[in-house]
């Protein structure tokens, strides 16, 4: 991934570090606490401890000033604190990009969740109708990612439904604005996964590309897509998946029917 053009705190211009600086400028990553696992060499700190490294007096050693590259599960609560954090180092500390932070998630509504930090995605955008790209945006409280203990990288789970909310988001955003107005619920057929690589808490990209629809029965339209989850121009995951947005409506009852069975089934 290419570093972004960088603003001195708290958005203004500043020139590259250089023998003015003071040195040579160090580059570093600041993640949510969350990806402490992640944050184990110098080049990446958690927030904590970029913070109390900064109220300690670290910062302060000689060489170029430190150039701060967000990671996941950085916030607008927790920009705000590194940009008023600049603003105290007189120049020993810059963010590479201030309004990286600010890019909001997409509404829950647009992926069908109901909580806004179960939002994996931020900046959906669609060339096309087929087409849909989105930045991956891992929020601290994630609810897929509290309970992992299997290392540094991001959990396959949380990729698996980066996929599954550009596909609703795409449906969404470029195609359900042209139908009827209605509601509608993502059914999953098929989906067959193959991961590439790891995905790490830094920036990475999600998109998907449709390849075959149906749109003959408004109440049950058929896709099939391929996805990808894409980070620092490498791929970490591919998925061809085949689903149905289906009538909201139409979903209700054909659930409640299958949820009365299966307990009737259950208590014989």
């Amino acid at each position: 991934m290419v570093a972004p053009h960088d603003v001195s705190c708290p958005r203004t211009p500043c020139e590259e570090a250089g023998p003015g600086d003071g040195g040579t400028r160090r580059d570093v990553v600041v993640v949510a606490d969350r990806f402490a696992q992640f944050a184990r060499d110098d080049r990446v700190f958690t927030l904590s401890d970029l913070l109390a490294l900064l109220d300690s007096g670290g910062l302060a050693a000689p060489g170029g000033p430190w150039v701060v590259h967000y990671g996941q599960g950085i916030d607008v609560t927790d920009g705000d604190l590194l940009e008023a954090a600049c603003e105290k180092t007189e120049g020993v500390m810059r963010l590479a990009d201030p309004d990286a932070f600010r890019l909001p998630p997409e509404p829950p509504g647009v992926v069908h969740k109901s909580r806004p930090e179960n939002v994996l995605l931020a900046a959906v955008h669609s060339p096309t109708p087929t087409h849909c790209r989105a930045e991956l945006r891992i929020h601290r409280d994630n609810e897929l990612v509290l309970d992992h203990h299997t290392g540094e990288h991001v959990q396959g789970i949380v990729i698996i439904e980066a996929m599954r909310q550009i596909c609703i988001a795409q449906f969404e955003t470029a195609i359900r604005p042209g139908l009827a107005p209605a509601a509608y619920a993502g059914v999953w057929k098929r989906i067959d996964l193959s991961f590439q690589d790891f995905l790490f808490p830094l920036p990475a990209t999600v998109e998907s590309l449709i390849v075959e629809s149906g749109l003959e029965r408004e109440t049950n339209l058929k896709f099939r897509a391929t996805t990808s989850v894409r980070q620092q121009g490498r791929t970490v995951a591919t998925a061809g998946i085949e689903y149905s947005m289906i009538a909201q409506g139409r979903i209700d009852t054909l659930e409640r029917r299958k949820a009365d069975q299966a307990t009737a089934g259950y208590l014989g």
